[in-house]
């Protein structure tokens, strides 16, 4: 006679779980969005700086000039994915539903994630201007701050620290990409960073102390904002051989478009044995503005 452990049964559950990830973009709310675009490409034309110049003779003659204006484009990227099921797979999963909704809420997280990778490879990478959009820019050097950077001492890789904060600061306010008066008018300073980063600002007198900080940070590991700047934790920002890179920028100069905001449609494949077909699409891109209205943070991790 068998033993009766041999018959002991599997219970599965009747719904379906989901693993950790991102559900939705995280820096959408904290950049200019332009939604209904059109186009190869689309231009966003931008007015220069004029200065005066001294009168110093009676009747001179009078010199015109050509108006200072600049172009910053955004080409589309177009981004598809589609999840079939058979026709018998509702049979064969018994007394647990084909995952339609778990789909959906998978592929409006990816897209959501996908929306804040498009922002900031544009914001860190390559723009585009000229009459045509096809003359490159690039964030200099000059809008870096390197991972050693100290504001006194000796020079050392560090993580994100206060320090480097302030010295953002400081170069968006020299430049006049940033000041009070811009915050009236429903603008902001915007930092992205990883975990890491937030972790390390805790560890700083300026954050961690009653003195200088609300006791949110003490209590509940939580910064929202610091010397101005919203702070926004991804994970999606570049690291390379330790060191990630960070970025600080003034929301109005961000700009994100949206040709094709994100869809689902779910149809019948008869072409494919009446496959259920879950098919999301959409499309967006991103560019800067002003190179100065932006700044690279590089911490050590």
């Amino acid at each position: 006679m068998a033993d009766i452990e041999q018959n002991y049964q599997i219970k599965y559950c009747d719904k379906w779980g989901a693993y950790l990830q991102q559900e939705a973009s995280r820096l959408e709310k904290y950049v200019t969005v332009e939604t209904g675009l059109s186009g190869k490409m689309v231009a966003f034309d931008q007015y220069g700086i004029l200065d005066f110049q001294e009168k110093t003779t009676r009747m001179q003659s009078t010199e015109l000039d050509e108006a200072p204006t600049t172009r910053r484009v955004i080409h589309p990227h177009i981004f598809t994915r589609a999840v079939g099921f058979d026709e018998f797979d509702a049979k064969k999963l018994a007394n647990i539903d084909i995952p339609v909704s778990k789909t959906i809420e998978s592929l409006r997280a990816a897209a959501g994630r996908t929306m804040d990778q498009v922002m900031l490879s544009s914001f860190l990478g390559t723009c585009y201007t000229g009459e045509y959009g096809t003359d490159a820019v690039n964030l200099g050097d000059e809008q870096t701050i390197n991972a050693d950077y100290t504001e006194s001492g000796t020079s050392a890789n560090s993580n994100l620290t206060v320090s480097k904060l302030r010295k953002a600061l400081t170069m968006l306010q020299r430049a006049e990409a940033w000041n009070e008066e811009r915050r009236a008018y429903g603008d902001e300073l915007v930092l992205a960073c990883s975990a890491a980063q937030i972790n390390s600002l805790l560890q700083e007198p300026e954050v961690s102390s009653f003195d200088y900080n609300t006791a949110r940070a003490l209590v509940e590991g939580k910064i929202d904002t610091f010397l101005g700047f919203r702070i926004i934790r991804t994970e999606l920002l570049p690291i390379r051989n330790g060191e990630r890179t960070c970025l600080a920028w003034v929301k109005s100069k961000a700009q994100f478009g949206i040709w094709d905001d994100f869809r689902v449609k779910i149809s019948v494949r008869d072409d494919l044995d009446e496959t259920l077909q879950v098919r999301a699409k959409f499309a967006c891109g991103a560019t800067r503005l002003q190179e100065e209205a932006f700044v690279k943070i590089l911490c050590n991790e």
